[in-house]
Parts: C-alpha cells; structure tokens; sequence
C-alpha cells in the first residue's frame, strides 16, 4: 500500500513538472486578441497577469484600445494581419456573424493560419458553423478549438471563469496549462461543437431559473416575508442555484445584471433552439422561458441587462423587488470538486470554516 501511495506520487509530481514545463513553454508564444468588448478586455489582462505575451488586438471600435494606450501592443488592420504576427489567436466575439466576418475574406482570420497557428474562439456562436470553420483552418495547416467561457463577467474579471473546450485534444492538451493559468475550471467535452452544447444550454437554463425565481420572490414578497430572509432560505435550500445567488441580489439590487445584454441571451437562446429543432427535441419549458425573454427584449430593448425579465411582473403588479442590503453586494466564484461554488461579499453574512469543505468525508 505504501509502495502504490508512493508511486501515486511521484508520478502525480512527475506530471505537475510536465505541465509546469509547458505553461512556460507557452509564455514564449506571442499571442494576439480579436475583440476587446467584455471577454477580450479581461482576457489580455488575466494573460498578462499570469505572465503569458500579448503582442497585438484587434476591434473595430479603437476606443477600445485606450485601455490599453500604455502597453506597446500591435494594432493590425486586419484580422489577417493579426494572424501572421503572433502564434496564438484568441477570439471573443458577441454574435455568428461577427464571427464569420472576421474569419472570411482575404484580410479575414483564415488566411492567417497556416504553419501551426493555433486558434481558440471564445464566443458563443453556431457549433455547426464553428465546426465548417474548423475544418477550413485545418487545411490551410492551422489548428483551432472551440472555448465558450460562462460564470459571468466579475468572476471573468478575476480568472474565476469555467470553459468548455473541444477541438483535436492534442492541441487542447498543449494550450491546457495556459487556460489552467487564466481561468479556475476547464473542462474538456470531446471533438469540434461539443463545447458549445452546453454552453448554449446553460445559457438558457439561466432564463428558466431567473423567470421562476422572480415569481418566487414576488410570492414571498406578497406573502409578508422579508427579501433577505427569503434569499437566505432559499439559498440554504434545495432550491438554490447559481442563478439564484447572483441573479437574485442583482434583482433585488434593480440592476439584473448590466454586464451582458438581453440581445445576447436572446441569441444564445435561438441557437439552443435550433440545435432543439435540428435533434428533434421539443422544448416547452425551455421554449417558454425564450419566447417570455424575447418579450422582454422588445419591451426594454436590445441593451436591457440580461436578468431584466422578472421586471415585467414587478410592473404588472406595481411592486418592486428592491432589498437596501445588496446595495453593495458583490460575488466571486470557488471552483470546488468542479462545481461553481458562490462567494458574497458586500453583505452581512455567515461565513463557513474555511477548512469545513476539506473536512466533509461521505
């Protein structure tokens, strides 16, 4: 037994070498981000943070590059450009089309990758278009993975984000310690699409969760209890979910959730149900939840925040879900044994023994 421990050991020691030798190894690459808007901005920064070499972005909006006006970064004119400059290209980008505009063409990303290049796309967009794509960046003699991130914008902020990863594994194997280094869980799904599965899908369970969770509240409300308390409840109940603990103090906040759009969710939600559609899958809660939401984005507009549905039954009902104690309430995120474990801060609250989790035995 002692003999079998030991070796366990070493050879988890022996593998932590080898990843350690490639992360470094990574560090020398130069690597370029096209698309500056919320996940490009946060990803230079947690590159640069862990030690990795940006070297060139790229978006059509230059008044984005003023975050940036203190670094010697390259500003290509073109996607292309972009690409013959460095060996990595990230890409976060917010809908299909912007996707396609920047791979097509003959300034467009693809006649950048050749001779190894490696890129990975951030965005949540169309897995069959993504997986048409891939097979063109492969015969020109470059490589590319898919790599949706989710757990929103404060925890991208702070590398705390989760991402889903497909693509040919040898070349997920060779970029994994770099997306170790930025970001707090990578999961590996399989070929070329399986990442944006459930990515689109998480997306929209989001807006199922966040539907019921302001009839809830309302309920509650109504009902004489305090928000504070029906938070606390149901967040130590089974009931809870990560929607529910972040989406519900931005309800009671009354921003539901400025970082991303409506129009985005909507999107997303459009692509779940064409995936629905296509595998024959009927989606009544689901289909429910994208036609209530698509409401709300026509009543709001496109830039509403993302989590602003539930407004439209505090107007219906002439009551506000407001609570004065999340006015300064904030979140990160604990990846612990791979589940997105939520941490407030700003509030008055309970804290667990911070060895309390390590210690729990089944």
């Amino acid at each position: 037994m002692l003999r079998h421990i030991a070796r366990r050991t070493f050879l988890q020691a022996q593998q932590n070498r080898l990843l350690s030798a490639e992360s470094v190894s990574l560090k020398t690459k130069k690597i370029g981000i096209i698309g500056l808007g919320n996940v490009g901005n946060a990803l230079v920064k947690n590159l640069e943070r862990t030690g990795y070499k940006v070297t060139s972005i790229l978006d059509v909006d230059k008044e984005r590059y003023t975050d940036f006006s203190d670094r010697n970064f390259s500003t290509p004119d073109s996607p292309r450009s972009l690409a013959e400059e460095v060996d990595i290209v990230f890409t976060g980008l917010p809908m299909p089309q912007h996707v396609k505009a920047v791979f097509e063409g003959d300034d467009g990303l693809l006649e950048g990758l050749k001779d190894g290049k490696i890129w990975i796309d951030h965005s949540t967009t169309d897995y069959e278009q993504t997986e048409d794509m891939c097979e063109l960046v492969v015969a020109r003699g470059g490589r590319m993975l898919e790599a949706p991130v989710t757990g929103g914008l404060e925890a991208l902020k702070k590398g705390q984000m989760t991402v889903f990863l497909a693509g040919e594994k040898s070349v997920a194997e060779e970029v994994q310690p770099m997306l170790d280094d930025i970001y707090s869980n990578v999961i590996y799904t399989g070929r070329m699409g399986t990442a944006l599965v459930p990515k689109v899908l998480s997306n929209m369970l989001t807006c199922v969760h966040n539907l019921a969770m302001g009839e809830a509240f309302m309920v509650a409300k109504r009902a004489g209890v305090d928000m504070r308390t029906m938070f606390d409840c149901i967040r130590a109940s089974s009931g809870n979910s990560f929607v529910f603990e972040t989406g519900g103090p931005m309800l009671m906040q009354g921003t539901y959730d400025p970082s991303f759009t409506i129009a985005l969710q909507c999107k997303d939600n459009r692509l779940g149900y064409q995936m629905a559609t296509k595998h024959k899958v009927p989606i009544e809660i689901l289909g429910h939840a994208m036609q209530a939401y698509n409401k709300a984005m026509y009543k709001y507009g496109d830039d509403a925040p993302c989590y602003i549905a539930p407004k439209m039954l505090e107007e219906a009902l002439q009551t506000d879900l407001r609570c004065e104690e999340f006015t300064n309430w904030g979140y990160s995120i604990q990846n612990v044994d791979g589940s997105s474990v939520i941490r407030h801060h700003g509030i008055d609250i309970k804290r667990s023994d911070k060895d309390e989790l390590s210690n729990f035995k089944v």
